[in-house]
């Protein structure tokens, strides 16, 4: 059965020109590109600022445009001159009294954002809310809203941050938490932590990867100026591709290379390149690297364009990322999907992402990464093996079609949820089931359960299928095993109040890779049939779609 077409605002207005919102920009318009191509009966509005109106123009598509809500004016108004009396003040009072009043702030700076604008969402007609980067701004009661929890690394690290930065932080995280439908981590990680920081159920919150691991090339011959611009000879470099921020942990780095380099361990000819946007904290990095004698063979370039990015990548020796908080961590999965060696951190959500194709290391022990970039360099059987499970772990991350379905499905379920309507999602037109199904069952009197009829084909790569229910996001019973050429019903018992399922389904394969024809989807076994079984033998068929009986 056909969806009406979906009316969905999404909240761009933090989008900052250039490289200052880190990896979390290039996600963003990664994800919407790929929502308008395969939703395009649907209308997305993309709520902008003034500031970056003019550069997501790259966005626009027949299906989505841009709606600037604050506009140029801004630049006189209330809201910065708030922010830099607050710059000049909060030094001088209480890091205490600080906090207060930046949760005072956020609110008004919400009101301002959202001035002439209280009903702006059912104005535009829309059905669904989007915040990629995390606060509500423009929540309205009654119209479901998705929010994206990167990390909560000021609850770690609250020492990088001011007390009025905290504090902003802490009450854009309670309000996404109480207001949003339904939210997305970007890491298993992450979600964890949302669940224990928020007190959330486990059920209102989704791990969606990052799955953007083809945005840098493999190495080629060409467009190489920027190399012979800063001075750099193909893989004679190594690269720590992050911006400036307390947590990348460049002071860290910087010491171990020193390390590396006075210990002999390291080639004589051997350069760190450090990218990101300039600003205060670089210009202390370099004078930095001056002071230790390392001014010569640390290169700080600044902001890069993704093509001169992706060729520096490409080209150098290999990747060190010692970051002490990730909340994912895609440039080690860039790496690795371009073919080059990486060596990270051992916290977060780093060993989550790597896995075992990279050499992992404490960030708060110089000595160990400094080991970490003279093997990274010097130990070519190493080099080889890393750069072999790379490519292979990248693979996993780089369908980012795939992320988009994802969030897709978490949109209908929102919506579903709002409307307390029955849904199945995660099931193609063909019947196939990817790595997992997840069904949203409405309130119901009488209902009892939910069957599930699962067929696994004669021809299947693996020998049997693993399904693992969860129900309302805890773990519910063993899993159930599915041999190939076997069909199974699983029951999942339910309520008259409504419940979530999601049944992961493990190993899956791809077809194009295990010589069956080209399909590249991820597919698992196939549905049969969908129910929920009613008192005096009702049924409601979830799939195929029928009329109730």
């Amino acid at each position: 059965m056909s969806k009406p077409p979906l009316r969905v605002a999404v909240d761009l207005t933090p989008v900052l020109p250039g490289g200052e919102n880190g990896g979390a920009k290039i996600f963003v318009l990664d994800l919407l590109r790929q929502l308008a191509e395969m939703a395009p009966e649907t209308q997305f509005i993309l709520l902008t600022q003034a500031a970056s109106h003019d550069e997501l123009a790259a966005l626009d598509r027949s299906n989505m445009q841009r709606t600037m809500v604050i506009g140029p004016v801004a630049a006189n108004s209330a809201r910065p001159r708030l922010k830099r009396l607050a710059a000049r003040v909060s030094p001088r009072i209480p890091a205490r009294a600080r906090r207060v009043l930046s949760r005072i702030g956020y609110r008004l700076n919400t009101r301002l954002k959202r001035r002439g604008a209280a009903a702006l969402l059912r104005g535009l007609g829309v059905d669904l809310l989007f915040c990629p980067f995390t606060a509500p701004t423009y929540f309205e009661p009654g119209i479901p809203t998705v929010c994206t929890i990167y990390d909560l690394q000021y609850k770690t690290y609250p020492e990088f941050f001011a007390p009025e930065d905290v504090a902003h932080r802490g009450q854009t995280f309670l309000d996404a938490s109480r207001r949003a439908t339904a939210l997305a981590a970007i890491s298993d990680y992450s979600r964890q932590s949302a669940i224990v920081h928020g007190e959330l159920d486990p059920s209102r919150i989704r791990t969606i990867h990052l799955r953007m691991a083809r945005r840098i090339a493999p190495e080629t011959s060409e467009g190489t100026q920027v190399l012979d611009r800063l001075g750099l000879a193909p893989h004679r470099y190594l690269i720590y591709p992050a911006n400036f921020w307390k947590h990348k942990n460049h002071e860290m780095l910087l010491t171990a290379f020193g390390m590396a380099c006075s210990g002999g361990g390291l080639a004589t000819d051997i350069k760190l390149v450090c990218t990101g946007a300039p600003g205060a904290r670089q210009e202390w990095l370099m004078n930095a690297a001056r002071a230790m004698n390392l001014g010569d063979r640390i290169t700080f370039p600044g902001y890069l364009p993704n093509s001169e990015l992706s060729t520096l990548v490409s080209h150098c020796r290999g990747v060190v990322f010692p970051s002490l908080y990730e909340g994912f961590g895609l440039p080690v999965i860039e790496a690795m999907a371009a073919g080059v060696p990486v060596a990270c951190s051992n916290t977060t959500s780093l060993p989550e992402v790597a896995a075992e194709a990279a050499i992992l290391f404490d960030p708060r022990v110089p000595d160990q990464i400094a080991d970490a970039m003279i093997t990274l360099v010097g130990d070519e059987a190493l080099r080889a093996r890393l750069i072999h499970a790379g490519q292979q772990r990248a693979n996993e991350f780089s369908d980012s079609r795939r992320m988009a379905n994802e969030y897709w499905d978490l949109f209908l379920h929102a919506l579903a949820d709002s409307r307390q309507e029955n849904l199945i999602t995660g099931v193609e037109v063909d019947g196939w089931v990817g790595d997992r199904l997840k069904i949203q069952t409405a309130p119901l009197q009488g209902a009892r359960s939910v069957e599930v009829e699962f067929m696994a084909p004669a021809w299947l790569p693996q020998p049997s299928i693993s399904i693992q229910v969860f129900r309302d996001g805890n773990a519910d019973g063993a899993p159930v095993k599915l041999k190939r050429a076997t069909k199974t019903v699983v029951s999942l018992p339910m309520d008259h109040t409504g419940n979530c399922y999601e049944l992961q389904l493990t190993p899956t394969f791809v077809p194009a890779r295990c010589g069956i024809g080209s399909d590249q989807r991820q597919l698992s076994v196939m549905l049969q049939r969908c129910s929920i079984l009613g008192d005096r033998s009702s049924q409601i068929q979830l799939y195929p779609e029928k009329a109730s009986v």
